[in-house]
């Protein structure tokens, strides 16, 4: 038994504040202002003093075996200002790991936006950086990437052929970006891809994160990518506490059926557009800076309709990346069909994005319960700013990412990382809620974006019961932070830290051997995530 005393920020429907909180064999006992006489001669008492104590933070939308790659294997150019500072990290990163680079390497983060040169390199500049092997760069945006030549040359057909395939650049958008990140994943070693996803989650522990929302599935035979992060997800369940809920990005019903996995959907093949920098979001009128092009669809409508009901049918929860208020449309169209032909109470189809949604259709997601994943972070990033959004799309920036008029609604809005184009740090995620760049009547209140990244992230994937906050009968999933939050300035929000994640009650322990994945992914593999 442990009690807490202190702000205790419950993040409940009413939203209540108090001073006690007791955690007796990984369940909260009892929170509230008065502690009970039972309880006084308990010795393990931990004085919060001007600290808080929340729910452990949830990441409703993280490409959790992506973002592992990068913390472990990729070199990161996010922080590049020039060509040049790209070549030296390039450069440092071959250099470090002399001896032991296999297939090819990979980084993430390049945009031309915070560039002195205002462009993207092509596959000349890379060949400088680094010609040896195949390499290639994922463009920020998630939905683009750079390769060199020796990539270039060993890509298959079917990528070569893709729409979106710039032999001349080496740029690949579109199914080329999707089909030529696929390949160049597939070039790791399967034990590099294990290791990865279980030193990672140590990070995000890190970062307060006890619940994330995992869309996997990039690129390996068999989807053997998506085997292991479901068994490291269980392990890491049974060992460390730390829980992971899969999305399986496919279109293919009886994939995630035959895996027993309740959600199917995200990004990657169940994307119904792609993204604004590579001009491929899906808009209902033009482009500001390009008249003559709206973006795109990746599906017809009738195929979308067809998924949507047979997985709909199968009483899987759906999700689908929509960036452009089209997408957006086309997705909401298809749940509704969907819907209408097989009725569910409390399906919680969602859709991931929406930066652009209509009045109307915000409406639409109220009335037949559609949630959002929203991802604040990327609104406030200095690798898409503001000016930027308003050059694609004008004023139709004013109406951005619409969180309030979301909540208003009474729409359920989680908050989301999209890792690894922002890093899964929720407080960041939080600051972005409360400081929207676009249009402050868009802002939340703390409180609000508090509830983003804990309650409903558990909500999203019927976790609220057990979840999501601090209320008598559930886990004792807790962070304690090094401030009160509620408190304190919106703009001053980043100075919060986390101290420590508290899961089921104990402080996270980080650390896992592969033989104690493999022995704790038997123990739990009836386990459903």
């Amino acid at each position: 038994m442990q009690i807490f005393h202190g702000t205790i920020i419950t993040c409940d429907n009413d939203n209540n504040v108090f001073q006690y909180l007791v955690e007796e064999k990984r369940k909260i006992v009892f929170v509230g202002n008065e502690l009970p006489q039972e309880y006084a001669d308990c010795k393990n008492k931990i004085t919060l003093g001007d600290r808080s104590l929340v729910p452990s933070f949830g990441d409703g939308h993280i490409h959790y075996s992506n973002w592992a790659f990068i913390a472990m294997e990729y070199f990161d150019v996010r922080i590049a200002r020039n060509f040049s500072d790209i070549d030296e990290i390039v450069k440092t990163f071959v250099k470090e790991r002399e001896g032991k680079i296999g297939k090819a390497i990979i980084g993430f983060g390049v945009t031309p936006h915070s560039l002195e040169e205002r462009k993207l390199p092509t596959k000349i500049e890379l060949d400088s950086y680094y010609s040896e092997k195949p390499m290639a760069i994922v463009c920020f945006d998630g939905h683009s990437l750079i390769a060199n030549s020796k990539l270039m040359e060993k890509f298959p057909k079917e990528v070569c052929e893709s729409r979106g395939y710039d032999d001349e650049t080496g740029l690949l958008i579109r199914e080329a970006f999707y089909l030529g990140l696929d390949y160049i994943t597939s070039l790791f070693s399967l034990i590099t891809l294990i290791k990865g996803i279980i030193g990672a989650y140590d990070l995000l522990a890190q970062r307060g994160i006890g619940l994330i929302h995992s869309v996997e599935s990039i690129g390996y035979p068999r989807d053997l990518d998506v085997t292991m992060a479901m068994m490291i997800g269980k392990a890491k369940s049974k060992k460390n506490n730390i829980q992971t809920r899969m999305f399986f990005q496919t279109l293919d019903v009886s994939k995630v059926l035959k895996r027993k996995l309740p959600r199917i959907g995200g990004c990657f093949a169940t994307a119904l557009d792609g993204a604004f920098a590579t001009h491929d979001a899906g808009l209902l009128e033009p482009y500001t800076n390009n008249p003559e092009s709206k973006g795109i669809l990746y599906y017809s409508d009738e195929d979308v309709v067809a998924f949507a009901k047979e997985a709909n049918r199968a009483e899987l929860q759906i999700e689908f990346h929509t960036v452009g208020d089209a997408a957006v449309r086309q997705a909401i169209d298809a749940i509704e069909i969907a819907l209408q032909d097989y009725p569910r109470e409390d399906h919680r189809h969602s859709l991931i994005h929406a930066y652009l949604i209509s009045d109307e259709d915000i409406q639409r997601c109220a009335k037949l319960g559609i949630s959002i994943t929203a991802q604040p972070a990327i609104l406030i990033s200095p690798l898409e700013p503001v000016w930027f959004i308003e050059e694609l799309i004008g004023n139709r920036a004013k109406t951005f990412s619409p969180q309030r008029k979301i909540i208003d609604a009474g729409i359920h809005l989680s908050g989301g990382s999209d890792g690894p184009v922002t890093h899964p740090d929720p407080i960041t995620g939080i600051y972005g809620a409360c400081n929207h760049p676009y249009n402050k009547s868009q802002n939340l209140t703390i409180q609000e974006a508090l509830k983003m990244f804990t309650y409903e992230v558990a909500w999203m994937s019927f976790d609220e019961k057990e979840r999501g906050s601090l209320e008598k009968g559930k886990f004792a999933d807790m962070v304690i932070l090094n401030e009160n939050p509620l408190v304190k300035d919106p703009k001053d929000l980043l100075q919060l830290k986390v101290e420590q994640l508290y899961l089921k009650g104990k402080k996270y322990k980080p650390g896992m051997s592969l033989l104690s994945m493999f022995w704790n992914a038997m123990r739990a593999r009836k386990e459903v995530i």
